[in-house]
């Protein structure tokens, strides 16, 4: 049986790029900091592999995956499609104390000085908007989305701040257009947010080129 706690420690470094990309996962040394044996974290290694997070290396080594920008635009697709819709759900459906958790949660991010601090909270309110619209499979498929995209912040670093700042502004106007249960601009403020962020991905690509 897996531990839940183990493996979502190790998700979420992958995830919030404590491990970036091609990171070299040493099973005996992940064994021996959680204090169980090989044999468990060889398990979650391949749930892990199916979340396309790591990739196995017959008799080389477990590395993080690396990031395939053809394999994230697929996604992207996806993605903006079932956000989309999750932010007309959430119009319909959310709650008075869903809401107030939203504000208190972007009151957070307005102080959040930390790079990673900043990636989970936007992970966090992501996931508190999803819930919202009481479907736990749109729930469950964004997240498992979400987690692949996530880790194209670190592609975005250097223009952390200035992204940070739009994302600020786009979820500031999404909780005025959820508190008056518009979901045609719900919708669209979360496609256009993703849009932009895909925008600063391209953008960091072609500095990095130049």
């Amino acid at each position: 049986m897996i531990n839940e706690k183990i493996y979502s420690e190790i998700k979420k470094r992958i995830v919030f790029l404590h491990y970036p990309p091609k990171y070299d996962l040493n099973v005996k040394a992940l064994a021996k900091e959680f204090g169980v044996s090989s044999m468990p974290i060889r398990e979650m290694m391949i749930l892990l592999e199916d979340e396309g997070l790591i990739r196995v290396v017959p008799n080389k080594g477990i590395y993080v995956a690396d990031i395939s920008f053809q394999e994230l635009k697929n996604i992207f697709e996806i993605r903006i499609f079932l956000i989309g819709l999750s932010g007309r759900l959430a119009a319909q459906r959310i709650t008075p104390i869903e809401l107030d958790n939203l504000k208190q949660l972007l009151n957070k991010m307005k102080k959040e000085k930390d790079f990673k601090g900043a990636i989970k909270l936007d992970a966090e309110f992501h996931n508190l908007l999803n819930c919202s619209t009481k479907n736990r499979t749109l729930v469950k498929i964004l997240e498992r989305l979400r987690n692949r995209i996530n880790r194209l912040w670190f592609f975005v670093k250097d223009k952390g701040d200035k992204t940070f700042l739009q994302t600020l502004r786009d979820f500031e106007e999404l909780i005025m257009a959820l508190t008056k249960r518009d979901s045609d601009k719900c919708e669209q403020i979360l496609k256009s947010h993703i849009l932009s962020f895909m925008e600063k991905i391209k953008e960091s690509l072609y500095d990095e080129v130049g």
